[in-house]
């Protein structure tokens, strides 16, 4: 799914580009992935984790341009990425092709300007565009911020694993499971 630009205006009214990612940003996302890697704890890879190679990302985003059952967003400043969130299938079985995932990372420097509040908004709209019965994501349990804007927005906490994330450091934090029923009445 492909999705056109859009301006974007931001607390402070600055304005930014909402845009599907094309191929030529392949090496802009691949950098983005690895910056913002290293910004937070609360992302499941290391920077150096990473390692897709510009082709390969560039094949990604070409999927989910393409495809009408995956959607991903880029909200850009001049050229940079600064956030990101997409949308994919949970499996493509009868049994849970009704279900999607989502994705929904914001550069540190970007937090509390209501991208993440736009950005999951517009993930919440692909997934329904998409034909979607159910959005799911997760959440490290003390990313208290990210919880707090997920049930503002309709998501319901729906399982917790214990030790789901190991650090380098030898802690370990708790992953929440998370979804949003779609379903239209």
């Amino acid at each position: 799914m492909k999705i056109g630009e859009r301006k974007v205006t931001i607390k402070g009214g600055k304005e930014l580009k909402l845009r599907t990612p094309g191929k030529e940003d392949a090496e802009k996302v691949l950098s983005f992935r690895r910056e913002v890697a290293g910004e937070t704890i609360f992302l499941t890879r290391y920077p150096y984790e990473i390692e897709n190679s510009i082709e390969k990302e560039r094949e990604i985003i070409g999927n989910y341009s393409r495809a009408e059952h995956l959607g991903m967003l880029g909200i850009f400043d001049d050229d940079n990425i600064v956030a990101i969130t997409s949308v994919s299938p949970i499996g493509l079985t009868f049994k849970t092709r009704h279900r999607a995932s989502a994705e929904l990372v914001v550069r540190k420097n970007y937090w509390n300007l209501g991208l993440g509040s736009f950005l999951l908004d517009m993930a919440i709209e692909m997934a329904g565009n998409c034909g979607y019965e159910r959005l799911e994501l997760s959440v490290f349990a003390d990313n208290s911020r990210a919880i707090r804007l997920y049930k503002k927005k309709g998501f319901i906490e729906c399982g917790q694993i214990p030790q789901a994330f190991k650090m380098m450091d030898g802690k370990y934090h708790d992953e929440i499971l998370m979804s949003k029923n779609l379903w239209r009445h």
